[in-house]
């Protein structure tokens, strides 16, 4: 996943920090983070509806992964302000 700061620890359920169990939806600082990253990444993907995997200029493909993240998580953000989950 492109963007991705693999320097980060990857999720692995066996954290008893109660905080490392929760999405911050509220900034952008967990768009880096590789597991979150690929979530948003999908639910970017499935409610996007403009633009189009560039084919091999490595950083369009950056930036289209961005912009996927960024809508991903801003869609999870607003559902969550309307009260739906």
């Amino acid at each position: 996943m492109t963007g991705a700061d693999l320097t980060l620890p990857v999720f692995d359920g066996t954290s008893t920090n109660p905080n490392d169990h929760l999405i911050d939806l509220d900034t952008p600082s967990m768009e880096t983070c590789p597991d979150v990253r690929v979530y948003f990444h999908y639910v970017g993907e499935l409610t996007g509806k403009d633009g189009v995997m560039p084919s091999k200029d490595p950083a369009e493909r950056i930036a289209y992964d961005a912009k996927r993240v960024r809508q991903g998580r801003e869609y999870l953000k607003a559902a969550r302000d309307r009260g739906e989950g």
